[in-house]
């Protein structure tokens, strides 16, 4: 395999710590990781979105609804359920050959493997995840009313470590392929990609590159300094000019430039509709007036004087996603005329840019739940993170991105937990409600997350099931100890862990004072040398097997949840000896 794609397979292999796969394994990862990045901006596991070793002829599969991957049935209709009347869906299929050529034999199975999908009754072999997806897709197509342009998009990816050389044979099995699928008439968009090793590297750079912009201004004024904020700017920019180097690379919208943006973009509705008809009556040159326009902040800021021009460097888009979308969707109408009011703000301090974040966006109609991660108590919980971090090892070191992105490129993605999956492990493990932490992850952040963050609450708590939560991810990659097959009531996992270490089933209140000596002795099985946690979670598995598996209902209910305390009490009860620290 060339060295740069190794290289990069490496790179998969110890940020998610999948120490036991194979190279060809670990470039089905490596192609997921990248094809699926072009279409999701979030955090994911690239093992999530491939299939397994018994799913013919497919490689991946991820499903995207209004900018959010879904996994499961639940998670579609919780979303379908909201006022929104115009979802993007953006289904993304895969093949990875780890083999240095397009082989036409090849094409022709994937192109039977992926029909035979997408005739929604597939006669192939179909593992549980290709079935899992075949529902959300049915689900889908069945409420076409709800979705923008009625019908979902397509992305095919065809992915090897050669070179893509577009021989005649080859390119007519992949437009073949393509007007199969264009005929099923399911799809509004269908888009192809034969993607050789150019074509990866490319991808895996575009996802792992820094947002770099020059964009020149037409009127400007600075600012004074303020602190930690050495220097921000209002500044009149040509709209055109504006998404031609702000905003876009090869004419599309450069990924990530949104992801502190604390709303995503809504699509078609009487906001971003007003936009346009502005841009489209003969009001536009008054646009700049009409139109509040967008806040960009980023860490390194270089204005030139003489020629106008600012210098963008790992920018962000806090405010103004809603106008920077429909100016992009309404490119083709833009001239010099129209201006927009940009303001752009330097600051290396996370402190501040949640507060910029915060009161940009205070005026806007925006549920407070979306606010989570500006709660002071998130700040501090990030704080305790770190401090932690400075006096464990290396291989127990976990970290909370309180902020989308903040450690982009920096640390191993599988010991990052954005604030979703940071509540989703307290509440299950402290709070005892991982039935709520398996259901739709929105609904976690639903009627103000109550009880997540809350002042009182002890730190360590959070950085505990943070840390078990990851020390179980690496046994269900690994397949340690059969973790894999308790991956759906991983949750529920880490709810009966710390009555395993203690020996009991008890509960302890966030705000107790009590819960430092509580923590103490989970965190002593978590960080010890002889791996004590295995034991731990081997227990865990025992009583959960000691009661009927649950179906992928009943793990969403409490009652599940509360036959499994039960289960632990009476199980802890019969052992002879308990797991100590």
């Amino acid at each position: 395999m060339h060295i740069l794609l190794g290289q990069h397979l490496k790179d998969i292999r110890d940020s998610y710590e999948y120490e036991s796969e194979t190279e060809s394994k670990l470039f089905e990862y490596f192609c997921n990781y990248c094809v699926v990045s072009r279409h999701y901006l979030g955090r994911f596991d690239p093992k999530a979105v491939t299939t397994r070793e018994d799913d013919a002829s497919l490689d991946g599969i991820a499903i995207v609804v209004d900018g959010d991957l879904i996994f499961t049935l639940d998670d579609a209709e919780e979303i379908f359920k909201t006022h929104k009347s115009s979802l993007q869906v953006d289904i993304v299929f895969s093949q990875a050959k780890s083999g240095e050529k397009f082989d036409k034999a090849e094409i022709a199975n994937f192109s039977l493997g992926l029909n035979d999908f997408l005739s929604l009754q597939p006669k192939l072999p179909s593992g549980e995840y290709n079935q899992n997806c075949l529902a959300i897709v049915r689900y889908i197509l069945s409420n076409s009313k709800k979705l923008k342009n009625k019908r979902p998009n397509v992305h095919i990816y065809y992915c090897t470590s050669g070179v893509y050389s577009a021989e005649a044979e080859i390119d007519a099995a992949f437009s073949i392929l393509k007007k199969q699928v264009q005929e099923s008439d399911l799809f509004h968009e269908v888009s192809l990609k034969p993607a050789g090793r150019s074509e990866l590297l490319s991808f895996w750079n575009d996802v792992d590159e820094k947002n770099e912009a020059t964009l020149e201004l037409s009127e400007y004024f600075g600012m004074p300094r303020m602190p930690d904020i050495p220097q921000s700017y209002i500044a009149l920019v040509s709209a055109k000019k504006f998404v031609d180097s702000v905003l876009t690379k090869d004419g599309e919208l450069i990924p990530g430039i949104f992801d502190e943006n604390i709303r995503a973009y809504l699509g078609d509705g009487d906001v971003n509709d007003g936009i346009a008809d502005t841009l489209r009556s003969g009001k536009k040159v008054l646009f700049p007036v009409l139109n509040n326009g967008v806040t960009i902040v980023s860490p390194d800021i270089t204005l030139t004087a003489n020629t106008k021009t600012i210098e963008l460097s790992n920018y962000q888009i806090i405010n103004g996603c809603q106008t920077s979308n429909t100016l992009f969707k309404y490119k083709e109408e833009l001239n010099d005329d129209i201006k927009l009011v940009v303001k752009f703000v330097e600051t290396q301090q996370g402190d501040a840019s949640t507060d910029i974040i915060a009161a940009t966006n205070s005026q806007n109609n925006i549920p407070k739940e979306q606010f989570l991660a500006l709660r002071n108590k998130a700040k501090l919980v990030q704080k305790y993170f770190n401090a932690k971090n400075d006096v464990v090892s290396q291989d127990s070191r976990v970290y909370f991105e309180r902020r989308a992105n903040e450690y982009k490129g920096q640390l191993q993605a599988s010991r990052v937990f954005d604030v979703r999956e940071v509540s989703r492990s307290y509440l299950a493990m402290f709070l005892d409600q991982p039935h709520t932490s398996a259901r739709y992850v929105t609904k976690i952040f639903s009627g103000g997350a109550v009880g997540i963050f809350d002042e009182a609450d002890r730190e360590c708590l959070y950085y505990c099931a943070v840390l078990a939560s990851y020390k179980y991810n690496i046994m269900i990659n690994g397949r340690k100890n059969n973790a894999h097959e308790f991956n759906k009531l991983r949750w529920h996992v880490l709810m009966l862990f710390k009555w395993v270490v203690h020996g009991h089933v008890n509960s302890i209140k966030p705000n107790q004072s009590a819960a430092e000596s509580y923590v103490s002795k989970i965190m002593a099985v978590l960080l010890s040398e002889g791996k004590k946690y295995s034991e731990a979670f081997a227990k865990c598995h025992d009583i959960i097997r000691s009661i009927p598996f649950p179906s992928d209902d009943e793990i969403k209910r409490g009652r599940y949840a509360s036959d499994l305390r039960k289960a632990a009490d009476q199980y802890l009860k019969s052992l002879p000896h308990k797991i100590v620290g």
